[in-house]
């Protein structure tokens, strides 16, 4: 109870009411009146901003090193060339873009469209493949992970059979996955 006594004063808490015991407390307990001012002196330490005193570092100079020596200067030009060399010369590390044929079989529909996280779900249209009721579209895409579905005669929502994973959206459709070069 005296702990949380202390503990209140030091955080202004406390009515004048309970300051008056407080202050009472103290002057009839001299146990009491030491942990108080041990605490007291903690809270000072504590709210004591940290200082450090550093020798400041020499700053560093481009200029006063180029002139310092012949060598260290043919020593820099070459290693700048080298990385001029390097970056002209590296070797492009974009992701190759592959074709994807996606195929579903839907023979008694007027219309086949493609939507998904590839095209900004906007509809890509798909074209008949001959009288069998195939649909096909081949859409290039860069290495990822996406999310699509086939759309029938503009409002039928249908997830491609033949895909591995797939995914109830927010909207209660089940969406196609499709992994492309992972």
């Amino acid at each position: 109870m005296k702990d949380e006594l202390i503990s209140l004063f030091i955080d202004d808490e406390l009515d004048l009411d309970e300051k008056t015991v407080f202050v009472e407390t103290v002057h009839a307990d001299p146990v009491f009146t030491k942990e108080t001012l041990g605490l007291l002196k903690q809270e000072k330490l504590l709210a004591t901003p940290l200082t450090v005193n550093r020798p400041m570092p020499r700053v560093f100079s481009f200029k006063r090193l180029w002139s310092f020596q012949i060598p260290f200067k043919a020593l820099a030009a070459g290693l700048a060339t080298a990385m001029i060399v390097m970056f002209v010369a590296w070797p492009e590390t974009k992701a190759q873009k592959q074709l994807h044929r996606f195929v579903i079989f839907e023979p008694g529909v007027q219309q086949a469209e493609i939507a998904g996280s590839f095209s900004r779900w906007k509809p890509l249209p798909m074209k008949s493949s001959g009288r069998n009721g195939y649909w096909e579209v081949t859409i290039e895409l860069s290495p990822g992970e996406y999310e699509y579905s086939y759309f029938l005669d503009g409002n039928k929502s249908v997830a491609d059979p033949t895909a591995q994973f797939k995914e109830e959206d927010d909207f209660g459709n089940i969406n196609s996955i499709i992994r492309i070069g992972t």
